[in-house]
């Protein structure tokens, strides 16, 4: 899996090697292009690609935000409602043990794209001189495919941040994926180096918010990803992130002896391509310009809007209402004037919509 020991779709306990698989990547300098380098935000793309899709790096350097602070905002489920514009619902699936868990996550693309969502494997790991998140794809038999999206898969996307040799925090985000659907591969990889910085800005932006917000928040200091006492006690088997459709490989038949007295060449097997359906970075894939993609028409029955997956979207668009809380946190600190909320759109569930927000040139 892109040089990680898990394979495709496999559920388990993060080692040591899995995280050193992630520094490796980001330390390493041969066979990388520069796509992007501006404001202290460096943006790389692997050489030799890995099948069609290829990988992609990005270090950034941010004298304004604590590590601790950015840490927290890669983790909180509560406070992602605030900043990420394009998520629909996420919830919790369970936890496997106190540092890796199982989560559902949609996401909203403009049109004419189909929406996208992903069942995600989430391992960390916070040394004290480094904090490391880790995330892939797998399968969940309560979260199957959902009609009206796109599941899209994650073959590694990860995390690094470091304290800076001065004040400020030091991010390294690595990202290999598949939006699945229509999207050709270099179209995909044009995308993903493009939206890269923008999503960079976007953390830092909500990194600097967070302190002001969480200390207004009914629980302050509940941290599970700290704390692994505040871990709900809720666990999920291993065997039920095991797909009963994914196709078991097919055993080797044992080499026959040869007794023949000639020089034998031994063969070379050669290495097949990774096909083109790779994963998504559950975080950058939020945009993409271009898609050639049927659209049906989906029917809305009453009935079917008091489902659970419905209710989890709509709370979703009323937590929303926190980023109120969040811009009052900055405005106690900062002695600013309260800016005049921009009124959003409302969206209807299942049709294609995004949410409306200011794009940047």
């Amino acid at each position: 899996m892109g040089g990680t020991g898990w394979a495709l779709g496999e559920a388990r306990v993060a080692d040591d090697s899995d995280f050193e698989t992630l520094k490796n990547l980001l330390a390493s300098e041969d066979g990388w292009n520069v796509e992007y380098e501006r404001d202290g935000v460096k943006v790389w793309t692997e050489d030799a690609a890995h099948g069609a899709l290829r990988t992609v790096k990005v270090v950034a350097e941010f004298e304004d935000v604590e590590p601790d602070a950015l840490y927290d905002v890669l983790h909180d489920p509560e406070y992602r409602s605030v900043w990420d514009t394009h998520m629909l619902a996420a919830e919790d699936a369970g936890h496997i043990n106190v540092n890796n868990d199982v989560g559902y996550y949609a996401m909203s693309c403009p049109a004419p794209l189909k929406n996208r969502d992903f069942v995600l494997q989430r391992s960390w790991l916070d040394t004290g001189e480094e904090k490391m998140i880790l995330n892939h794809s797998v399968y969940h038999k309560d979260y199957p495919p959902r009609k009206g999206y796109v599941r899209a898969l994650s073959l590694l996307t990860g995390f690094v941040v470091r304290t800076r040799s001065g004040p400020g925090s030091w991010l390294g985000y690595v990202s290999r994926s598949d939006p699945r659907g229509a999207l050709p591969a270099w179209l995909v990889n044009r995308v993903t180096a493009q939206l890269a910085p923008r999503l960079v800005h976007q953390l830092q932006a909500a990194a600097r918010r967070y302190p002001g917000w969480k200390a207004l928040t009914d629980y302050p200091y509940h941290k599970p990803w700290r704390h692994p006492e505040q871990v709900p006690s809720y666990r999920i088997k291993l065997e039920d992130c095991i797909d009963p459709d994914a196709p078991t490989p097919s055993p080797q038949p044992e080499p026959k002896p040869n007794t023949s007295k000639k020089l034998s060449i031994p063969q070379v097997q050669v290495k097949e391509v990774e096909s083109q359906s790779v994963e998504d970075l559950g975080d950058i894939s939020s945009e993409f310009s271009v898609e050639v993609e049927e659209l049906s028409e989906l029917t809305l029955d009453s009935t079917k809007k008091k489902g659970k997956f419905y209710k989890l979207v709509k709370s979703m668009k009323n937590r929303r209402k926190s980023v109120q809380i969040a811009k009052s946190a900055d405005n106690l600190v900062d002695g600013k004037p309260e800016e005049k909320q921009e009124k959003k759109k409302p969206f209807k569930f299942h049709r294609r919509f995004s949410f409306s927000r200011g794009r940047e040139d």
